[in-house]
């Protein structure tokens, strides 16, 4: 590499040579342009003697005495003998004693009263069903007169042959197709115990409609609108909801919306729930979820588990706890007329809330004091001031001494014409931060698809039914003023013609003011079609197979379709059926019609005993169908597809060393078109609990018999039968 030449290079060589004299330079520079604006600044103008004069000044100021000037002013002589006077006076006590309530004692506000919005319902859900319901008729008899075992409507000695259901199938009479069917274990745990039925099974299409009100953040509203401000009362400013209007729309063929309708009479349907329905299930949800107006009874269901039409998702599941020892409440008892007649008018106060089930015997406009679901004159939980010392779980609020509270619990003071029900609607002194809607609708019509909105009513807190506890007129702001002063002159004009007397209103009557507001409707449910009575549930699934030939495999000698075994139900009405009607369909391939032609049995919903869907033909001149006639069962549905039943992977086998299935799925297209997809896992339950299949039994070991014909010997094996004693090997090798 070639050295640098510092003596001979250029411009970049002189920089490197010189660099130290050009900073000196910069630096001489900047000194003098420093000391140059300095020489520039202004100088100071004041003189020594003016400085020290200014001093003396302030210091003269600091040192002047002024108190004399204000003295009179701000010191007031004390009166020694007043002062004596008060001190010999005794110090009273109850000012310094600690207060029952630890809440600040506030003066009460002169600030008026105004409005409070009025929140509508949310998150509304619809699920559609069909079931039978338990009903008692309209023709009075002093009680249900059912006798156990027999069919609703059937007088002692009819002619229907009915077979109880309870018992082990004998083992020669397993095989006689005139035994009935019996119940297993598991199918009994499903069903329950009978229960007291009235008098009339209908099958019932209905649609659940769930919603959630949100009573945390009305009462927010509340709190914002009255807390501290004129005439507060804190068990009359507690939002009391008092009714609600369900309106319906149906989607029409080309897919639009018709428009909205209010055809649903909610007082009408409090009525039938009331002297219509026999029983009433006990309460599936948390007693802190339910409200005695937006809550409307679980209804008598036959058969199905009532719980998924009883609940929103998001509340939980809660199992009450009964005050008759864990028994369910009495039912059935004596008729009770009903005073309600269909078209009357749909508004709070004409249907008292003790019209429904569980024994609920007040509501809105009862006794100073007394809430919904309570009796007239009965304390409310906790008006010793328990429930002021209670502090509310998470999610629930406190609900104020006296509000909605004492009510009486499951199977205390009657409801739907018996002694007992199973709603218990307020026995906790807290409320859920939102209240569960609840309500079916039973007048729809099967394959219709609907829509629901849903509108709260609650009570006027301004205006409420009981006139005793209004806010005074002057404790109101001007707006509120011009809205409830027309419904309060009307009750003073009735009270002018009943001597000054407050009018009292009656159980069926019209109410005398309006004293409820109105929240905006609910958004609309989700779009919900109404399924037919008819049903079809995925079984096992036989996977299908191909025969080839051995030397040429491309050859297909022989086909075999995949089957599936599905359980076709159906509910058929008439008179002489009146079950629902079950059938094990065995082996059905692409494209069969699920149906059912032949002999078979149905078990009454009403008693759980088994019989012949036709009665016995007596008399041969009667034109009545014999219990030997086969029974046609038309599901109306078709098969399309299916898939499963295969091998499963690995070793894996069940008790009887049978390698396991994949699960078994099919498609279906119902009697309107829909197209279904069914799976074994997911009717597994409603499968094994409606399949009344008789239990099958093998050809006997040999034709020897003996004389007596019980001789266990003689079969070799029973197989898992429902009901019977498992499978059994032969013990004729065994005998001496």
């Amino acid at each position: 590499m070639k050295k640098l030449d510092l003596q001979n290079g250029g411009l970049k060589a002189q920089m490197i040579l010189h660099v130290e004299k050009l900073v000196f330079g910069l630096v001489i520079l900047l000194v003098v342009a420093f000391v140059y604006f300095g020489t520039q600044q202004k100088s100071i103008s004041t003189n020594p003697d003016e400085l020290d004069s200014a001093s003396k000044l302030a210091l003269a100021n600091i040192n002047e005495k002024t108190w004399d000037k204000v003295e009179k002013d701000r010191w007031v002589p004390p009166e020694y003998q007043t002062a004596a006077a008060r001190a010999s006076k005794p110090i009273p006590l109850p000012p310094y004693e600690t207060p029952s309530s630890l809440k600040v004692r506030h003066k009460e506000s002169i600030e008026k009263r105004a409005d409070p919005k009025f929140l509508a319902l949310e998150n509304l859900e619809v699920v559609p069903g069909f079931a039978p319901f338990a009903l008692i008729s309209s023709n009075p008899a002093g009680g249900t007169g059912i006798m156990p075992g027999m069919r609703p409507g059937a007088a002692p000695g009819s002619e229907y042959d009915i077979y109880s259901g309870a018992g082990m199938p004998g083992e020669l009479g397993m095989n006689d197709e005139n035994t009935p069917p019996v119940l297993t274990l598991e199918q009994t745990a499903m069903l329950g115990a009978p229960r007291s039925t009235g008098d009339k099974i209908q099958g019932t299409y209905f649609i659940a409609i769930t919603g959630l009100a949100p009573l945390k953040k009305q009462l927010d509203l509340y709190n914002a609108a009255f807390k501290d401000r004129a005439a507060y009362l804190e068990t009359r400013d507690y939002p009391r909801y008092v009714h609600f209007a369900v309106e319906r729309r149906e989607q029409k063929a080309d897919g639009s919306w018709s428009e909205w309708e209010k055809n649903i009479n909610v007082n009408l349907a409090r009525q039938i729930a009331r002297y219509r329905w026999a029983f009433s299930f006990d309460e599936v949800a948390p007693p802190e979820y339910l409200d005695p107006v937006l809550t409307f009874p679980i209804p008598p269901i036959l058969l199905f588990n009532p719980d998924k039409w009883a609940r929103h998702s998001t509340v939980p599941l809660f199992e009450p706890t009964d005050l008759m020892n864990g028994e369910p409440g009495m039912e059935g008892g004596q008729f009770e007329e009903m005073p309600f007649q269909p078209g009357g008018s749909d508004i709070p106060g004409d249907v008292p809330l003790g019209m429904m089930p569980g024994g609920m015997d007040g509501g809105p406009g009862m006794m100073p004091g007394s809430n919904p679901g309570m009796m007239p004159g009965m304390p409310g939980y906790g008006r010793t001031g328990m429930t002021n010392q209670l502090v509310a779980p998470p999610g629930t609020i406190r609900r104020p001494t006296g509000t909605n509270g004492g009510m009486m619990g499951p199977g205390m003071g009657g409801g739907m014409g018996m002694e007992g029900g199973g709603a218990s609607y307020a026995n906790s002194p807290f409320d859920a931060e939102n209240k569960m809607f609840r309500f079916y609708d039973t007048s729809v019509q099967p394959n219709k698809t609907y829509q629901y909105r849903v509108q709260l009513w609650l009570e006027d807190p301004n205006n409420p039914q009981n006139l005793q506890e209004a806010p005074s007129i002057r404790a109101l702001e001007a707006t509120v003023v011009d809205r409830v002063k027309p419904e309060r002159d009307k009750v003073m004009q009735q009270m002018q013609g009943m001597g000054g007397q407050m009018p009292v209103q009656a159980t069926n009557t019209a109410p005398k003011h309006q004293f409820w507001r109105t929240a905006d409707y609910s958004e609309p449910s989700p779009a919900v079609r109404v399924p037919s009575s008819a049903d079809v549930l995925a079984g096992s699934v036989k996977a299908g197979r191909l025969v080839v030939n051995r030397d040429d495999r491309s050859q297909v000698l022989r086909v075999f379709e995949p089957t599936a075994n599905v359980l076709a139900m159906i509910w058929d009405p008439k008179t002489e059926v009146k079950a629902l009607v079950t059938k094990e369909v065995k082996e059905v391939r692409r494209g069969e019609m699920v149906h059912y032609e032949g002999p078979l049995w149905v078990l009454d919903p009403t008693s759980y005993t088994f019989r012949r869907p036709y009665p016995v033909e007596e008399d041969p001149k009667k034109k009545v169908r014999s219990q030997d006639e086969e029974y046609s069962l038309q599901t109306g549905y078709t098969l399309l597809d299916m898939r499963g039943g295969e091998d499963t992977a690995g070793r894996f086998v069940d008790t009887n060393k049978t390698k396991l299935k994949t699960p078994g799925e099919v498609l279906v297209l119902d009697d309107a078109g829909h197209i279904h997809i069914k799976s074994e896992l997911g009717d597994l339950e409603e499968f094994i609990k409606f399949n009344f299949a008789k239990p099958e039994v093998k050809r006997k070991a040999s034709d020897e018999e003996d004389p007596m014909g019980e001789d266990p010997g003689m079969y070799e094996d029973y197989g898992d039968a429902p009901g019977g004693s498992g499978s059994r090997k032969s013990r004729r090798n065994n005998r001496p």
